[in-house]
């Protein structure tokens, strides 16, 4: 049924998941908010007017995709220092790889964070650690 793109701003839910699957050929994913859905219908048209990405823009693009983050692996002995509500957390690698903080031993940077915290954050984020 191929909406325009006014058409999307307006659509219902249904609508735009008939239309969906229709222009990708499956159906969207189950939580993909009805915003993000007219987002990437509009993009998917404006691709399909101009013909599509440049094939430079397309391998950069696929190999993007392939390339793997190497996370850095972390040194016994390496400390991580972080002011969090005026207080300065210490956290230590230890010889097993763990992360000592306070006399507990945490198997990842992001569970130490929590402890910190009180809530879930990327430990790499919290830190300020670059892949």
């Amino acid at each position: 049924m191929r909406l325009d793109l006014d058409g999307l701003a307006t659509a219902s839910r249904e609508a735009l998941m008939s239309e969906w699957r229709e222009v990708v050929g499956r159906p969207p994913p189950k939580h993909l908010s009805r915003p993000l859905m007219v987002q990437i219908l509009s993009h998917t048209y404006q691709l399909d007017t101009v013909g599509g990405y440049t094939k430079r823009l397309d391998g950069k693009l696929k190999s993007a995709a392939r390339r793997d983050v190497v996370w850095p692996a972390f040194k016994p002995g390496s400390r991580f220092v972080r002011e969090y509500h005026g207080i300065t957390h210490v956290i230590e690698v230890g010889d097993d790889g763990r992360f000592v903080w306070k006399d507990q031993s945490f198997k990842s940077l992001s569970h130490t964070a929590r402890s910190i915290t009180g809530y879930n954050v990327s430990g790499y984020q919290f830190f300020g650690v670059r892949p």
